[in-house]
């Protein structure tokens, strides 16, 4: 057992407080909104209050979540790792390389763990997903799409691309490597200021030397939730259901389609867990480990999306 913050107890961070207390650690809460607050203890009464000075100066709290919104992440992280905190930063790690650099060598000035949320790589679908491919079941891999779609609220500072381009992006990363180039997005504000409706081109190319068109829809206008992801292969073809967490294989020829069974996991609850396995051995346990390096790769190439290589409409 644990003694644990969790800073920023808004939507998302609240799973991470009930995630943490089913694991049976000791949580201690912090936010700037006291309607979070109230929410939250009213939920958890075993949660303790304290703001983000008494947490920094209290040592037998040695793990923190960070959940706070995304312009706010290098701030608060910085600050933790300073306090030599191991930190679980939810995505991005930054909103600039620059910031996710610095955050990177605090990590290893001060010897903690920086584990960013980029929860699809602990996602059972997501892994039977790689299995597949790195099984070359699917023949030669031409094509790679994703429907990201949910309904949200207009947002005020924020963008779709940045916010919820990181899942498909890191997905491809986390099953192919590779590098990319030729990226190009559009996007549009229908309701708002900032982009709710984005789409996103680009080619990778894998070790192999293997191209692929990466394709990628973001919408928060569509009330249909969606987190599919279709692997277009030369035989054979991959819809993955990643909310669901459900395999389909479609035979190109015959259009044979059969559920390849997995058991779906609780992801969230696996990435603290993994967190909280890391932080008590001080080093990362084993290979899916979303560190700095790999936050910033992926940051990297959504920025180039979202500013260098962006056509608004």
């Amino acid at each position: 057992m644990m003694k644990v913050a969790v800073i920023g107890v808004g939507h998302w961070g609240i799973k991470h407080v009930d995630e943490y207390i089913q694991l049976g650690h000791n949580v201690t809460i912090c936010d700037k909104s006291k309607e979070n607050i109230n929410n939250c203890k009213d939920r958890f009464d075993t949660v303790e209050v304290k703001n983000l000075e008494a947490i920094l100066n209290d040592k037998e709290i040695t793990c923190v979540s960070i959940c706070t919104p995304n312009h706010t992440h290098y701030d608060v992280a910085s600050k933790c790792l300073m306090a030599k905190k191991h930190v679980f930063l939810e995505k991005p790690i930054a909103t600039n390389i620059d910031d996710a650099e610095k955050l990177i060598k605090l990590s290893k000035k001060n010897n903690v763990i920086l584990q960013i949320g980029h929860v699809y790589r602990f996602n059972n679908s997501v892994k039977k997903a790689k299995e597949i491919v790195n099984n070359c079941e699917l023949g030669n891999i031409y094509s790679v799409n994703f429907s990201w779609t949910n309904f949200e609220p207009t947002f005020a500072n924020i963008g779709i691309i940045l916010d919820l381009g990181i899942h498909p992006v890191d997905i491809i990363d986390n099953i192919f490597g590779g590098k990319y180039d030729n990226i190009k997005s559009r996007g549009w504000g229908l309701r708002q200021e900032n982009t709710e409706f984005a789409i996103i081109n680009y080619r990778l190319t894998t070790s192999e030397n293997q191209s692929i068109f990466i394709n990628i829809e973001l919408s928060w206008l569509n009330p249909i939730r969606k987190r599919e992801m279709v692997v277009i292969g030369s035989k054979k073809t991959l819809q993955v259901d990643c909310v669901n967490q459900k395999i389909f294989l479609i035979d190109n020829i015959s259009k044979n389609k059969k559920e390849i069974p997995i058991t779906p996991n609780n992801t969230i609850r696996d990435e603290l867990e993994y967190f909280i396995d890391s932080s008590e051995k001080n080093q990362a346990v084993s290979s899916p480990y979303p560190n700095g390096s790999i936050a910033k790769h992926i940051l990297e190439i959504i920025l180039n999306a979202e500013i260098e290589n962006f056509d608004k409409r």
